[in-house]
């Protein structure tokens, strides 16, 4: 296995030790795919940029495909304006946790991210704001693995490793420094369930690299986000940048200047006043209270069911401050 941190992903790439194991008899073939992957393809994924890049340049280590469709979990593709990009989540709850970690601020969010089989770069090298910064390099999830007695596992009907990946990564940025926190989401939803020896395995491994890199871990369900709250969230992302609408841009503060300033009146109606007030259409005024909401500038629980035809109920920007507390720790920038 090539370890030296002298060498890129992409170097590796065009490496064949990168993907070929010196012992088979610690590792078992993991059945994904009627489809072999062979050399080749792993090289020619890794060139090709897949589970590398930050920001709008990530790109997925995979991919939602009609191919590999899910007749289990609710599979979501879409465009995160806070990223900037397509992004690929293989669960609703994924998708879920991914609204609630967008909403909190965090920066660089990657899903579907590649724990590689062999030594490379810390997930966080080249994110934006850690310029300067420098990170160890990870020992790869081969090693891990051979330390901690658990099998790695091999692309099916191959001798070459499989690439494990997990569904979330995101930065935080806290005033003491950026923490790093992985999430793996796991559809469970009774306390009782039973969990196969091989998930907690594969758990145990996700700990285990999170760990070493000085990374949190966080094992979640489908249920971590309470539906009505992912609803909301959902409601306000389409103008959580006003991407959609930039010329209403300059306008966001007079219109929470002027709803912040009026509480006796419903959401509605403060909305239908600001297009006077702006000299905007009522569409305009959704989008910016759609905006507004979404970055707190008016406080707002998404936790409590929006009544347009009732004033907005308060409490949204304690319960950001106290899950930003609770998930990531410390004060952020």
């Amino acid at each position: 296995m090539v370890s030296g941190n002298n060498k890129s992903l992409r170097q590796c790439a065009d490496d064949e030790s990168m993907v070929t194991t010196q012992s088979t008899n610690s590792l078992v073939r993991k059945p994904r795919s009627s489809k072999v992957m062979t050399q080749k393809k792993l090289s020619e994924q890794i060139r090709s940029g897949f589970g590398q890049g930050h920001g709008v340049g990530y790109q997925p280590w995979l991919q939602i495909r009609r191919k590999n469709s899910s007749s289990e979990s609710n599979q979501v593709v879409t465009w995160m304006p806070p990223l900037g990009r397509t992004a690929h989540y293989f669960s609703r709850g994924e998708y879920h946790t991914a609204l609630a970690l967008l909403w909190l601020g965090v920066w660089d969010l990657r899903e579907q991210y590649p724990l590689w089989p062999i030594s490379h770069p810390h997930p966080m090298e080249g994110a934006r704001g850690t310029e300067g910064v420098k990170f160890a390099w990870s020992r790869g999830l081969l090693a891990i693995a051979q330390e901690a007695g658990i099998v790695h596992g091999v692309e099916f009907g191959t001798k070459i490793p499989y690439v494990a990946t997990i569904d979330l990564l995101a930065m935080a940025p806290l005033r003491s420094g950026f923490k790093f926190v992985g999430f793996s989401s796991k559809p469970i939803i009774e306390h009782d369930e039973e969990v196969k020896i091989r998930t907690l395995e594969r758990l145990e491994l996700e700990r285990r690299y999170f760990d070493e890199i000085n990374a949190g871990y966080i094992v979640t369900s489908a249920a971590i986000v309470p539906g009505l709250m992912a609803g909301q969230l959902e409601w306000w992302l389409d103008c959580s940048t006003l991407h959609c609408a930039p010329e209403l841009i300059p306008l966001v503060d007079r219109f929470t200047d002027h709803f912040n300033n009026t509480n006796d009146l419903s959401i509605a109606e403060l909305v239908t006043e600001s297009t006077g007030l702006l000299s905007i259409t009522l569409d305009s005024a959704w989008l910016l209270f759609r905006h507004c909401a979404w970055v707190q500038k008016i406080d707002i629980d998404p936790t409590v069911r929006v009544l347009t035809s009732h004033p907005a109920k308060v409490g949204g920007v304690a319960l950001r401050s106290a899950l930003r507390q609770k998930i990531f720790g410390g004060d952020w920038k």
